[in-house]
């Protein structure tokens, strides 16, 4: 600051006074412009004034200037004179001359170069000091022990008795001995050239010193200095006021940024063209260090985005930009607002002052839980999340899938079509409602007798062709025999029409995937028939009902969808479908014939385009019927299964299996079954829609199984498992996993964590003993007995030393955690469905200050205490890992 001919500082302590500092101090107060402006007041922004309060002279050659921190003394300086003494004083606004100030005076005279008042422990107040072979650089007073300390001023300050009796109070409170002598002297025949204090550690502080080393001293040990590092970059030393672990200084034309964490070395050292006066980090901005040159009239300001520590090859990622706010006037010095964001005051040179704002970029900021917000600085200046009606239009599929995973979506275990009830898509309803189907099939043993895999989701494709994924692409596919049959009087008119259905095991299996059931289980059918009623589908029912050639239920469902849909108030066309139904006629030259193939392209009903298709068909062509694509896959599939020849039903399945790959429609899956052929399918619709938590609960419901080995499946499941973490889900995430490894035991990760014993070093768990004798060799629990009959372990089972206690009940930990284990006669390590002990008895202990005890206890101690239940210890250790929810 010796450079420095004009310096300004903000109060700490009132946000409209500061202080200008040369040859004399001026204490300015700041008024906002308006009508009733004081003549003597003096321009500083487009907005406010300053008006000059007090002006004190008494202190000549000063050098460093420091203004007291707390409001109880609010206009207390301590000024660092030439001569090295430190003196404490104030403004007087009536008379000049009436005042008194206190002097500290080092042994030796030589100059003071910085002089700052600890945040913390007020009292204290250190100076640094030039170089003196018998004298100490570092002097730490504290100004409440001296015998002569009076202080009697008058003015702006605290000439009040209020303000007298304030200070009478602090040295009260202290309740110190008088005493001349420092308290601290650092820095024997060294020169101090900067320093200041750590706001979070009062009793240390940071120094460079002798022109060639940073030095941070604890008071509590003054034999030696804490830590050091070799720099030049001595200069303007000051700490980052949210991260204490990094200091900024400078030499010359150089500003380097430290960590004391790695102090051997700079993080970063940023090179200016001119020599630098000033460095401050900025109070009110998180990571923003500002610089002011030499006969500058710019204030570079360098936003820090990282630093990383331990690496030798990355650096911070630094964002410059300047502030220019007098033009081409060069600026003296610069000072910022303590509590105001980006409010800077600047003066030139000549004693101009200047009040400015350092606007922030606008920043864009999407959290995981899709939040999107817009900030500059401090500001909120719009936010919108999935409450706003803005995401409607967006149709957000993270949001569906943060929603649906609150609601245990896939994770319904039991009745798997409940899953299908938490979405509002229908395709994964239908696939839900599809794998609920064939779990039943499944367990019922209906399709074990055809079926000749362990796999549990089987598809059409497969059931009808065989393993299609083992045969080469250009070999027929062998098929099951088929027969024919004719159906008469479908109509119940009189007359008849003959209709070549198919039939085999292998097509009623198929139909059951479809969920239409056998043929000749009626039953099945008129349920399904009854669903669809219930749930308004009266035009896919007909549409079954004619396809299974029962034109008279046809005919009654179709009427009573009009008279649900008329009690609705809606326009309804059924009747006149129904009446046209009614009309039907075997004859393809017949007018009815005519006319409904003319208009079954008007009907806006795939499912009504598709039942006339079916009934105007020619020569047992259904083309028309199969290329409906609005219509249901498993119906289209069933409705195959049933009209089609053994060479068209294969061709066609191939074919439409085919198309629902490359489109990524999950209705493929019907076909492709939960099999190695559905991967390339349920990748195509990963990645048009992105919706890996459908894909990886699928995953899910297919173990064990080598479908969950694949590299795209794992990839899936561990983008969810990702995606919960960042939702901070941990429950759906817990769950999640213990179905996962329940399906697949061979995947069960190992534990990372151990309680080893603080003696021996070895773990206290007798099972891993237990393992290491037998041909386990992959740890698979947490803490276990080492006997069926042993149920604690209150000692080391290596060196047989004690165990920790618990803070609270004060017994020896030991009682054994997680599942009950055992060995089997072949030796392999088995798990039985038993706990060993309760979640209560489990021993837990802070990763911070490591005590702990039974979790019961922890818990309780915790609920009407904040810090840790062990004596002398301040940790609170419950709010450490205490997270905002998402």
């Amino acid at each position: 600051m010796s450079s420095l001919k004009l310096d300004i500082l903000w109060s700490p302590n009132q946000e409209d006074r500061f202080i200008t500092f040369g040859t004399d101090l001026r204490l300015y107060q700041v008024i906002s412009k308006d009508g009733n402006q004081k003549p003597s007041a003096i321009n500083i922004s487009e907005k406010t004034m300053a008006v000059l309060l007090s002006v004190n002279s008494d202190n000549q050659y000063m050098k460093c200037v420091s203004w007291y921190p707390k409001p109880d003394l609010c206009n207390l300086l301590a000024v660092g004179l030439e001569n090295g003494k430190a003196v404490l004083t104030s403004f007087n606004g009536v008379n000049l001359a009436d005042h008194l100030s206190r002097e500290f005076v080092p042994r030796h005279t030589r100059p003071c170069n910085s002089i700052a008042w600890n945040p913390v422990e007020c009292n204290l107040l250190a100076a640094g000091l030039e170089k003196y072979r018998t004298d100490y650089a570092i002097i730490v007073w504290d100004v409440t022990k001296s015998p002569s300390f009076q202080i009697s001023v008058s003015g702006d300050g605290f000439y009040f008795p209020e303000k007298r009796q304030a200070f009478g109070n602090m040295m009260h409170d202290h309740a110190f001995q008088p005493s001349s002598r420092a308290v601290v002297e650092l820095g024997l025949s060294e020169t101090t050239n900067s320093l200041q204090w750590f706001g979070n550690q009062p009793k240390t502080l940071v120094c460079g010193m002798n022109n060639k080393f940073l030095k941070i001293f604890d008071l509590r040990d003054t034999s030696k200095h804490h830590n050091v590092t070799t720099t030049k970059a001595v200069y303007g030393v000051c700490v980052d006021p949210f991260f204490e672990h990094r200091l900024a200084s400078f030499v010359e034309n150089q500003v380097v940024l430290w960590d004391v964490r790695n102090f051997e070395k700079p993080v970063i050292t940023l090179q200016e063209v001119r020599h630098i006066a000033k460095v401050a980090w900025c109070p009110t901005r998180n990571s923003t260090l500002s610089s002011l040159a030499r006969e500058s009239s710019f204030i570079k300001m360098y936003n820090i985005q990282q630093v990383s520590i331990g690496s030798d090859e990355i650096e911070p990622t630094i964002v410059e930009h300047s502030v220019n706010p007098f033009g081409q006037h060069s600026l003296s010095s610069f000072a910022w607002h303590p509590g105001q964001e980006n409010r800077m005051l600047t003066i030139t040179h000549s004693g101009h002052v200047g009040d400015c704002t350092v606007f922030d970029r606008i920043t864009l900021n999407w959290s995981p839980t899709s939040e999107i917000v817009w900030t500059q600085g401090r500001r909120l200046l719009q936010c919108v999340d999935s409450r706003d009606k803005f995401y409607d239009c967006l149709n957000d599929l993270s949001i569906k899938m943060r929603q649906r995973a609150i609601l245990d979506y896939g994770l319904k275990m039991e009745q798997l079509w409940q899953n299908g009830e938490l979405v509002e898509d229908p395709v994964l309803r239908r696939l839900w409602s599809w794998l609920d189907i064939m779990k039943s099939l499944w367990e019922e043993g209906k399709l074990k007798s055809v079926v000749k895999t362990d796999v549990k989701y089987e598809g059409v494709l497969t059931v009808i062709g065989g393993s299609s994924h083992t045969t080469s692409k250009t070999e027929q596919i062998a098929l099951s025999s088929s027969s024919c049959s004719s159906i008469e009087n479908v109509n119940n008119f009189g007359t008849s029409h003959r209709i070549t259905k198919y039939s085999s095991e292998e097509r009623d299996r198929a139909l059951q995937l479809c969920g239409w059931g056998r043929p000749s289980d009626r039953t099945s059918l008129a349920f399904l028939l009854d669903r669809l009623q219930a749930d308004k589908h009266f035009e896919r029912a007909s549409m079954i009902a004619v396809f299974n050639l029962d034109i008279r239920s046809a005919i009654q469902i179709l009427k009573k969808g009009a008279l649900v849909q008329s009690s609705l108030g809606k326009e309804s066309n059924l009747n006149i479908v129904a009446m046209a139904l009614s009309g039907y006629s075997e004859d393809d030259n017949t007018l009815w014939g005519e006319t409904c193939g003319k208009i079954r392209s008007q009907l806006k009903n795939p499912y009504l385009r598709a039942m006339f298709a079916f009934l105007t068909s020619e020569n047992s062509n259904y083309d028309e019927v199969l290329k409906e694509n609005d219509v249901a896959v498993q119906d289209r599939v069933a409705f195959a299964c049933i009209f089609l020849s053994d060479n068209k039903l294969m061709e066609f399945l191939t074919k439409l299996t085919e198309t629902m790959t490359e489109k990524g429609y999950l209705d493929g899956i019907l076909l492709t079954g939960l099999t190695v052929d559905c991967l390339p399918l349920i990748q195509k619709y990963v990645d048009l829609t992105g919706d890996v938590q459908t894909a990886s609960l699928v995953i899910l419901h297919t173990m064990p199984s080598n479908l969950s080995q694949d590299q795209r499946a794992q990839s899936w499941v561990e983008s969810y498992q990702q995606l919960l973490d960042r939702w901070r889900l941990w429950h759906q995430r817990a769950v999640f996993d213990i179905e996962w490894y329940k399906a697949n035991p061979s995947s069960k990760p190992p534990p990372h964590v151990f309680v080893s014993c603080n003696f021996c070093g070895k773990s206290v768990s007798s099972y891993l003993q237990m393992l290491g004798q037998g041909h386990c060799s992959r740890p698979l629990a947490r803490l276990a007995i080492p006997a069926a009959n042993k149920s604690k372990t209150s000692c080391c089972p290596g060196c047989r030393k004690p165990l920790p206690r618990c803070a609270l009940c004060l017994t020896n930990m030991g009682t054994p955690s997680g599942s009950c284990w055992r060995r089997t006669t072949d030796g392999k390590i088995e798990m039985k469905d038993k706990k060993l002990s309760k979640f209560s008895s489990w021993f837990t202990w802070c990763q911070s200050c490591r005590h702990g005890g039974h979790s019961a206890h922890i818990m309780e101690w915790f609920i009407d205490h904040s810090e840790c239940p062990v004596t002398a210890c301040n940790c609170k250790c419950m709010s450490l890992d205490s997270v905002n929810s998402g």
